[in-house]
């Protein structure tokens, strides 16, 4: 429910920005970062060089960098193929999602498949929606205010994956960090804010354990 007014939006923004459908649908397959789709569209618009807006992708785009360092112990049994395929499928959510399944007891051999159909779901219903906002986005009125189902959406994988003292300390560090950054350029707020949060839960946990 979340990632279809998220992809819409993202598809509105695109051709907002300049872009034709055809090219919002583009970006939406090669790049498959609603965050990172966002942040493209709003430099395509005020004329960026190329090469200020690939880097500020690649800068939105680090917090996959944690995201792989978290799921590698489980995932490292997998073959190439599969690693690459659930790569291209790695989402906010389904990286949110899988590490709560891979926190459940039991034999987690197999819980792969899990990340693929999760993926493989978001992907579909994502790129559907963004078709959908670039072909009908200049119909919606901005009165409706479509693009705070981001935050929501997030706040919702966000909720139950707290569950102990490190978390809370990750979470609060985090979303303090991100409202005093936020003036930063290029989205680096989401970058620092994910830094203070990583720290603050390791430091949490480390003064736990001993």
């Amino acid at each position: 429910m979340g990632t279809v007014p998220f992809g819409f939006v993202a598809g509105v923004a695109a051709v907002g920005a300049g872009m034709t459908p055809l090219q919002g649908i583009a970006l939406s397959l090669f790049a498959f970062s609603g965050i990172a789709q966002l942040v493209v569209a709003q430099l395509v618009a005020v004329q960026s060089p190329i090469l200020v807006t690939l880097l500020a992708a690649f800068v939105v785009s680090l917090r996959f960098l944690m995201y792989s360092a978290a799921l590698s112990p489980h995932l490292a049994h997998l073959t190439v193929r599969w690693r690459v395929l659930l790569t291209y499928l790695m989402t906010d959510q389904v990286f949110g999602m899988g590490v709560k399944r891979y926190g459940d007891p039991g034999d987690r051999g197999h819980r792969h498949w899990h990340l693929f159909g999760i993926g493989i779901t978001l992907w579909a219903f994502w790129q559907a929606s963004v078709l959908a906002g670039a072909i009908l986005g200049a119909q919606v009125p901005a009165a409706w205010s479509l693009d705070f189902v981001v935050t929501l959406s997030f706040l919702v994988l966000l909720v139950p994956a707290v569950r102990t003292r490190a978390d809370i300390a990750a979470a609060v560090v985090a979303g303090a960090a991100a409202l005093l950054a936020a003036g930063l350029p290029y989205r680096l707020s989401l970058v620092v804010a994910s830094l203070a949060g990583i720290a603050a839960g390791v430091a949490v946990e480390w003064r736990h354990r001993r």
